[in-house]
């Protein structure tokens, strides 16, 4: 179930990146796995993205969703089902961020590559994901995140945003 959710949630953002993200590891990637996040790394290159699911379920009022960090570039997206017109993201006590761009919700640069920053270091992250269908809120630990770092790391990549 999880992986369908995975799917539902990605496939939008695949056209808006060049890095193809895929649920089992392609020819030329490094795939990572802790918790919920999923780290990818292409081979050769510093493309690397950490990725989280994240879905809720109130009877027929339901929604699948992913945030997508694209560490290359330091973008930040949110993608999902219903298709997000606004989120805002909160890291720890930092102020938040918003997004409003339509069908996929990616947030302003230096604000992203603020909270790239912050994510590395932070442990609390809260999602705020408005849809037409209402609003979902979601509370996801960083951990998962830190660990896919490390592992980048661990692999000899080097993070173009630090």
């Amino acid at each position: 179930m999880q992986i369908a959710h995975l799917r539902t949630v990605l496939l939008p953002f695949l056209s808006l990146s060049t890095q193809f993200l895929v649920l089992a590891p392609a020819a030329g990637e490094q795939t990572f796995r802790s918790d919920e996040w999923i780290t990818e790394c292409s081979n050769g290159t510093s493309d690397c993205s950490i990725t989280v699911p994240f879905w809720q379920t109130q009877g027929d009022r339901g929604g699948s969703f992913a945030l997508v960090v694209m560490l290359q570039t330091g973008n930040i997206g949110i993608v999902g089902k219903p298709l997000p017109i606004k989120a805002v993201l909160r890291i720890d006590k930092n102020p938040p961020i918003e997004c409003r761009e339509t069908p996929y919700c990616i947030f302003p640069s230096a604000q992203a590559i603020a909270a790239v920053r912050q994510l590395k270091v932070g442990s609390l992250i809260l999602i705020d994901v408005f849809t037409a269908k209402g609003t979902f809120s979601f509370s996801l630990t960083a951990k998962g995140y830190r660990a896919g770092i490390a592992k980048i790391q661990a692999w000899g990549y080097r993070l173009p945003i630090d």
